[in-house]
């Protein structure tokens, strides 16, 4: 990555971005800004104060997983102390969150007995994301919920950084770029922070929104507001809009809204489709939806799959269950591929296949013949295609789009189903 330009690295990250917002705390003099280029949210260079010093390249986890070789399976696994199932004991907190209230659960518990002096959380505001570093249990509260968009909450890293020097103690919760790309920033502070990683497939782009708005919406309606996905299992997600000066609200099921399009991950930022750590290898603890045969189909008010990844985090989990916060169930690995194996899959068979098209090797031509990597290979030009021009944008909405990307849906989930047996 040395070899290449400060400036051709910048387009890249452009290009990548995931909207982690690592690049936007750690330059020195704020010249990167964010801009909304073809419905896709990402970083801008101010080069007329720019210094290329290159601290935002080398910290940048989309440009690193562009260049940096391929991880091995137990790599993508990351350390494993632990699996539970696990909810949390307040049915409310539990209720109004995605999946089970765990996170909730977590971070109230360490402020409240001051394992931590503030957390790092994000939450809905109208159509913005708004990044929070708080103590504050109602602002916690209010956060609850899946959002699936670019956060850019690393933005606020030299509020973390002085609150650390101060000798604060801060709880992240995020996706797993933002996790490793912190834990690397601040590699000297690693007492001072614990983290908390969600599973992640990937974010999508701003465009996708839009689609959503109008597939769903009145055409003469005027959104407001988006919430996150929350309120029992799977959830929904609402959106508040006027029709005829009367304000109304339409919840959208998580099934809906994560349709076709994200699931083939067409609706997705590329640095998100080479990404082999959907499973926030590096927190302190993982936590995600329990996508798992014995929870589907059920009514409930939310379980989660939950990982222990350091000795701290599986100490966190024992006296959150010991004080009744949590309830937790012990499960295994095996339950953690059912739940999840697909993740594992996309790290060491699909994202190192995308890295290999999108740096145009031909050795690549080698690897296409068989056919969920032909498919792949498909979806990495229809994503490509679709982040260029609005128009494809349409086409994918309409009902002979929709009909064909079921098909390839199909195809993808039953070759994946090969593959989980063979991994």
């Amino acid at each position: 990555m040395t070899s290449i330009s400060i400036t051709n690295q910048h387009r890249e990250m452009a290009r990548l971005c995931v909207g982690c917002g690592i690049c936007l705390g750690i330059c020195p003099i704020n010249t990167i800004k964010l801009e909304t280029t073809k419905g896709a949210l990402t970083v801008n260079f101010d080069y007329s104060r720019c210094t290329k010093c290159g601290m935002c390249n080398r910290v940048c986890p989309a440009l690193s997983n562009f260049y940096v070789g391929d991880l091995k399976t137990l790599e993508v696994l990351g350390r494993v102390d632990k699996v539970f199932f696990a909810y949390a004991t307040d049915n409310t907190v539990r209720y109004h969150g995605a999946s089970g209230g765990v996170v909730t659960s977590l971070t109230l518990y360490m402020l409240r007995h001051k394992i931590i002096d503030k957390v790092l959380i994000v939450r809905m505001k109208k159509f913005a994301i708004e990044t929070l570093l708080t103590s504050n249990e109602y602002n916690v509260l209010s956060a609850q919920g899946s959002i699936y968009f670019k956060t850019f909450s690393l933005r606020i890293l030299q509020e973390i950084l002085c609150l650390i020097r101060k000798g604060e103690k801060i709880g992240v919760v995020g996706l797993p770029c933002q996790i490793s790309a912190l834990r690397r920033v601040l590699k000297d502070f690693e007492s001072k922070i614990y983290s908390i990683g969600l599973l992640c497939n990937h974010v999508n782009e701003n465009w996708y929104l839009e689609y959503i708005i109008g597939k769903y919406l009145p055409k003469s309606a005027r959104p407001i507001a988006i919430d996150s996905r929350k309120d029992g299992w799977p959830g929904e997600i609402k959106i508040r809009f006027r029709l005829n000066k009367n304000l109304k609200e339409l919840s959208i099921s998580q099934s809906k809204f994560w349709g076709s399009l994200p699931l083939l991950n067409i609706s997705s930022p590329i640095g998100c489709m080479l990404c082999e750590d959907h499973l926030a290898s590096m927190a302190d603890i993982t936590v995600g939806d329990a996508w798992h045969p014995k929870f589907m189909g059920r009514d409930s008010s939310g379980v989660s799959i939950l990982i222990a990844r350091s000795a701290r985090g599986l100490n966190l989990i024992d006296k959150a269950v010991k004080d009744e916060v949590l309830h937790i169930e012990k499960t295994g690995l095996q339950d953690l591929l059912v739940t999840q194996g697909h993740h594992v899959i996309e790290g060491i068979r699909y994202a190192p296949l995308r890295k290999s098209l999108l740096q145009h090797r031909i050795t690549v031509l080698r690897e296409l013949m068989e056919l969920d990597k032909l498919v792949v290979t498909l979806l990495v030009i229809v994503n490509r295609l679709t982040a260029r021009f609005k128009v494809i944008r349409r086409l994918l909405g309409t009902p002979l789009a929709e009909k064909l990307l079921k098909i390839v849906l199909w195809l993808q989930h039953k070759s994946s189903a090969g593959l989980s047996l063979y991994y």
